[in-house]
């Protein structure tokens, strides 16, 4: 089963970045911390800087993931 977040990478393609890290290596539970992620799967919108402007842990649908993103994707 592909992961929710590769429809909307593909449409969103050039609006957005996105970045899939692996929670059970060094890297991920990084930035489970910096993001204050809590669970599997998460998910972070951060901005440039590497603040976070949204985030969220836990079983998420599509379309409650659109939003967000719709949200914080360039024009």
């Amino acid at each position: 089963m592909q992961p929710i977040v590769n429809g909307l990478q593909e449409e969103f393609q050039g609006r957005l970045a996105f970045e899939q890290v692996d929670a059970a290596t060094e890297e991920g539970q990084a930035r489970l911390r910096a993001y204050r992620l809590r669970g599997h799967p998460s998910y972070a919108i951060v901005d440039p800087d590497g603040k976070a402007l949204w985030s969220f842990s836990g079983q998420i649908g599509q379309e409650q993931l659109r939003q967000p993103v719709e949200q914080y994707a360039a024009p």
